[in-house]
């Protein structure tokens, strides 16, 4: 599983979109500490028809797309 580190940036959504268009049946594992962020990606990954679950790292949110 590939993982992505977020952390910091405003708009991460389309790292996240180009990730997800490069291989599109892997699983990712992208790493947040916005809570907006999260809730962003959460909305993307349902877009692309795929299924998404966030846990606490830390302070950080680890956002698991499948």
């Amino acid at each position: 599983m590939k993982e992505i580190d977020v952390r910091g940036l405003s708009c991460p959504a389309l790292v996240v979109m180009d990730e997800m268009d490069a291989a599109p049946k892997e699983p990712l594992a992208v790493l947040s500490d916005a809570a907006h962020t999260r809730d962003n990606l959460l909305k993307l990954a349902h877009e692309y028809h795929r299924e998404a679950s966030v846990e606490m790292r830390g302070k950080d949110y680890m956002i698991t797309i499948s």
